[in-house]
Order: structure tokens, then sequence, then C-alpha cells
């Protein structure tokens, strides 16, 4: 049974959705506190090297990057098996990059309506900081949790022609994503539901772009580009 991108994309968006409600009404959760004090009481040098190398590689122009360079693979590849392609077919490999437009667009709208506060702890200043906006002052969703989402995704999506190499790449774009949603608040910059929600927001523009490429191709099969004579 094919999976439903368009379904998993709304539960995901329902979650969200009971999930802000519940941080705009409650404020921290229960339990998030423990989660943040236990976060903190693992930091020493070594661990926060690692950290670092994993809030860099999910920063904004990093994960950029990975996605557009994704979708040059995927292109590449669509090139290299088709003669005459559509404007469909082509749009269709850019999913990655138009999952993280999206997701951008909808957290920094998030950040601004909400305007939850970071948790007040210390901060470990990590060795490549970005440009700081005024929206990210405020910390839900985490914008590192979700671009750690949809970049190392993509990048699991291009073993899919090597079935040798799904499950580890499916494995490692899991302990980057882990990794980096716990170095959030490990670097003492987001609660746990940051996090969560970041994930959340992520997974549905990921299936957005899923449905769009399937939708896509879909299309341009029962309507096949004409080869010119």
């Amino acid at each position: 049974m094919r999976l439903r991108w368009e379904i998993v994309a709304l539960a995901s968006f329902l979650a969200l959705a009971t999930l802000t409600a519940l941080v705009v009404c409650i404020g921290p959760l229960p339990g998030e506190w423990a989660l943040v004090r236990w976060a903190l009481a693992t930091r020493n040098d070594a661990l926060t090297r690692v950290i670092w190398l994993l809030t860099f590689i999910s920063s904004s122009i990093p994960a950029l990057l990975i996605c557009i360079f994704v979708s040059s693979v995927h292109l590449a590849r669509l090139l290299e098996r088709r003669t005459a392609l559509d404007a469909g077919q082509i749009a269709g490999t850019a999913w990655p990059v138009i999952a993280y437009f999206g997701a951008l667009a909808c957290n920094i709208a998030m950040r601004i309506a909400i305007g939850r506060m970071r948790p007040g702890v210390d901060y470990i200043p990590h060795g490549l900081p970005e440009l700081q906006a005024d929206f990210q002052r405020f910390s839900y969703p985490s914008g590192h949790a979700g671009a750690a989402v949809i970049a190392f995704v993509a990048l699991a999506s291009l073993s899919e022609p090597h079935p040798r190499l799904r499950l580890p790449a499916v494995l490692g774009a899991m302990l980057v994503i882990i990794g980096a949603g716990f170095g959030r608040v490990y670097l003492g910059v987001h609660w746990p539901t940051d996090v969560l929600a970041g994930y959340l927001l992520a997974i549905g523009w990921v299936c957005i772009g899923l449905y769009l490429r399937d939708k896509l191709g879909k299309v341009a099969r029962v309507c096949p580009a004409r080869t010119p004579h």
C-alpha cells in the first residue's frame, strides 16, 4: 500500500495545532523543566563540540544548500532517464527546496504570532553563530530542528535507487535529526516542545513536497511530454 503523503501531512499539522494550543494556554508543559535540567546536566566539552557541529549543519544556510544539492541530484537523475521533460517533472525534483521554504515561512509566522520566550538558563554559544533577526528571540517552533528534518530526510532520499544504502541512510538521518533536536535544549535556547513543534512542522512540509513530487510525476505519466521530431 502506497503511503498517502497528504494524510501524513494533515496528521502532522493537526498534532502541531494541538501542541501549539497547549503551549499557548499552559506554557511549559509538565515535565519540560525536568527535561531541560537533565539536558543541562549532560554538558561536557566533548559533547558540546558535537552539538556545535550538529547546530551548524542544521542552520539555515547549510540546510538550504543541502536541499538545493539534493534537488540538483534528483534533477540530474531525471535527465539521465528521460529524453523529454515537462515543467511539472522538473518542479517535482525541487520538493526539498519547496519543503524548506514552506516550513521557513510558517516558522517565522508562528514565532511572531506566539512570541514564546526561550528558557531562562545559561546559553552555550556555538562556534559559528547565525545572523540574528528580531523574530529569533522567540523560540517556538525550533527552526534548527525543522531544518534538520528537511535537509537530512532529503539526503536520505538519495539512497532510494540503492537498496543496500537505504537503512544506513535512514539511520544516519535519524541520528542527526535527534541530535540536532537534543542540542537545542542542551545549548539552552529551546524548550523540548519547541523542538517537537519544529519536527511536526517540518514533517508536514516534507510530506507536502513528496505529495507534489508524486502528483506532478503522475500527471507527467498520464500526459507525457512530446519529443520533438
